[in-house]
């Protein structure tokens, strides 16, 4: 089945509903390279300083809210970047900032917030890749349930999401049931395109974003939210399933410089890519030449199914482990890290996050083992997932305050317990291997209890006590 067939067989039916080509940008051929002129209104006042691009021309409009573009020949949607202060519109669950460049009317109505978005907050959710239907389930019943349940004790108002690509698993039946899935959380998500996300390129389909655009919209684009800048690329250069690499194209980092010098340099910049641009994408270097007069920059990343945090001065990196674990074979990733999500809270220009674990609170912010050696030696293993440089692991032995675990690069023992060897994990995939990871802490003593003392980069303190002779 192409492209075109599949779309009119599902005729694009999210929960029910049949989503109109002008929220999801069903594209329609008409004479391009032409200019064009909108308007951007809230409470039938035009809004003045708001952005907008085809994704190679940026604008903004003028005091009564108005705007020309001159489209490009190769534009599909005109996209605003979403003023601070302002709702994120939504339909079906995603994000409708965009129009298809196949509308007649390009304007733009606004509504204002109730309440002041400099203090918000965005969950980040990794590679959920679902593939069949019981992925789907898992993904309804366990993550979805969690993310609620967590919504439920929050100001839920003050939330929206972003999804980091490898949302479905190379198979297209499974857009309606994730759509569906997010829709049943009730905030605004921005959808970032991965690896699995795409479709071949063939003769026929040139375009290997052009399933996912018929979904989602642009696969870049900006909004913004308080004081910060949210920028959403696509950094996965693709021909096939096995023949892709990390890469922003040209046209995305043209468009960006143009977008970043709308920005000021005090606002943070926040962007999300699929693969790990510090050590996946090969023109990085190009992206980060774009970043340095900006004072705070968060990059959001998945992919790799694993961990981990790389801080370069005023560039973190946060990859995230992966909503499906061990794609849906096991409660953990192949590093060890629990199945979950990123939460992060904006205050101003400060930015905190936690990893929350599935089925568990925040708290659960690393995992122990206990190895028994000869002369009553004990092993201690501590795998503390979201560790960055200025986490601190300790630990007492009998009460006795020892100082730093050492720090090692190795395997978390549940994740050779599950994963490791050809007949293991038993059930399905048992290609699924245990990895190496570097947020593995140990040590060695012949106390009766350790207790292990992890403090996180915020001072958030958490602390086990383990009984070493029962």
């Amino acid at each position: 089945m192409n492209r075109r067939e599949f779309l009119k067989s599902t005729s694009l039916l999210v929960g029910g509903l049949c989503l109109s080509g002008r929220a999801f940008g069903s594209i329609q051929a008409q004479d391009k390279g032409k200019r064009i002129k909108g308007r951007v209104k809230a409470a039938g006042k035009g809004v003045q300083n708001v952005v907008v691009s085809d994704g190679y021309h940026v604008v903004k409009t003028d005091r009564k809210g108005r705007y020309t573009l001159a489209l490009n020949k190769n534009a599909e949607h005109i996209f605003i970047a979403t003023p601070s202060g302002y709702q994120i519109k939504k339909v079906g669950g995603f994000a409708a900032i965009y129009l298809s460049v196949s509308d007649r009317n390009y304007n733009f109505d606004l509504k204002k917030n109730a309440f002041d978005d400099s203090h918000h907050f965005f969950l980040a959710l990794g590679d959920p890749q679902i593939r069949v239907k019981e992925d789907a389930k898992q993904f309804q019943e366990e993550s979805i349930a969690d993310i609620n349940s967590l919504l439920h004790r929050s100001d839920q108002k003050r939330f929206h999401g972003i999804s980091l690509g490898d949302s479905i698993w190379d198979k297209s039946t499974m857009w309606v049931p994730y759509q569906e899935a997010i829709a049943k959380i009730g905030i605004p998500f921005f959808q970032v395109v991965g690896n699995h996300d795409k479709n071949e390129i063939t003769k026929e389909e040139s375009d290997a974003n052009n399933l996912f655009k018929n979904y989602f919209g642009p696969a870049y684009y900006s909004f913004n939210r308080g004081r910060v800048h949210y920028i959403m690329l696509d950094n996965v250069r693709y021909a096939n399933i096995k023949d892709y690499d990390g890469h922003i194209s040209e046209e995305q980092l043209s468009w960006l410089r143009k977008d970043l010098s709308f920005v000021p340099k005090d606002q943070i910049l926040i962007i999300s890519a699929h693969i790990p641009i510090y050590n996946g994408v090969k023109n990085r270097e190009e992206l980060y030449a774009l970043l340095t007069d900006f004072e705070q920059v968060h990059i959001l990343s998945g992919h790799t199914h694993t961990n981990a945090n790389q801080v370069d001065q005023h560039i973190y990196e946060h990859t995230h482990a992966s909503l499906c674990g061990a794609w849906w074979t096991g409660p953990i990733c192949a590093d060890g890290t629990p199945r979950g999500y990123g939460v992060f809270e904006v205050d101003g220009t400060n930015v905190s996050w936690y990893y929350k674990s599935i089925g568990r609170d925040r708290s659960y912010q690393f995992r122990c083992y206990i190895q028994h050696l000869d002369h009553d030696i004990n092993r201690i293993t501590v795998n503390v997932w979201n560790y960055d440089p200025q986490w601190k692991v300790t630990w007492y032995a009998d009460g006795v305050f020892k100082g730093p675990l050492e720090q090692i690069k190795g395997y978390d023992e549940l994740a050779l317990k599950l994963y490791k060897g050809d007949d293991l994990p038993a059930d399905r995939r048992g290609w699924v291997e245990p990895k190496r990871t570097a947020h593995i802490f140990f040590t060695q003593c012949n106390a009766k209890t350790v207790t292990i003392v992890v403090t996180d980069r915020f001072g958030n303190i958490y602390e086990e006590t383990l009984d070493l002779k029962s």
